[in-house]
């Protein structure tokens, strides 16, 4: 396994269900694709420990948050407003959210003291991480665009400082302040994939800071 699978964390999904009757009591882990109110009643499956959602309105992520065991989520298409019934997951580590259309605060996501990895791709109405300041719980953090639309980011100074992160991820991202020294005073930084946002002399200034990161554009930047 590579550091980069280690820190991302990959998980073999089995089949995607488009029913509530299609997951067996005893059932861990489970793919499901919301197609209107089929979710209902996905809360009564207590056992599940890992859940990938597709098409997530509020309704859906409500019942999620009822999934008192769940430690790996992984969230896609999301048209719910209000995230903050996540922070009742109360052994949540891993969450992943990808294409959020509607949601405008992400405060609540930092209460969860369990979480370990944060993932946010393509999030609409996001252009301050100010939210992800003091969050000292997460390993690992990921702020990313797709593969048409660049996540623009005005600075990243809200991630200075976090006591125990190793991994930073900020593909596909356009940054507005072009300094990356900030991310020195993160102590366990050891590993950063981010998008070529910034100048040369930004990432040797990072290097010089950090010469044991291991980061894509510090060493090869002109490649």
């Amino acid at each position: 396994m590579s550091i980069d699978e280690a820190f991302r964390e990959w998980t073999d999904w089995p089949d995607c269900v488009t029913s509530v009757e299609h997951i067996e009591e005893a059932s861990t882990t489970v793919s499901f694709y919301r197609e209107k109110n089929n979710y209902k009643g996905i809360s009564n499956f207590k056992g599940i420990t890992k859940l990938s959602a597709k098409q997530v309105n509020q309704g859906f992520l409500n019942e999620i948050s009822e999934l008192q065991n769940l430690e790996y989520l992984e969230l896609e298409t999301v048209t719910a407003e209000r995230l903050a019934k996540l922070s009742e997951l109360p052994k949540l580590r891993y969450l992943k959210i990808q294409g959020i259309r509607k949601a405008t605060d992400y405060s609540a996501l930092i209460k969860i003291n369990s979480l370990e990895k944060l993932f946010l791709e393509s999030a609409k109405h996001l252009g301050s991480i100010d939210f992800i300041s003091g969050a000292h719980q997460l390993i690992v953090l990921g702020i990313e665009g797709g593969m048409y639309t660049k996540q623009k980011l005005d600075s990243l100074q809200a991630i200075s400082g976090l006591l125990n992160l190793e991994a930073l991820y900020l593909s596909s991202v356009q940054l507005t302040d072009k300094n990356l020294d900030c991310l020195s005073t993160n102590p366990k930084l050891s590993y950063l994939r981010s998008a070529r946002f910034a100048p040369k002399s930004s990432f040797d200034s990072l290097k010089n800071l950090m010469p044991n990161i291991n980061c894509n554009w510090c060493e090869n930047y002109d490649v």
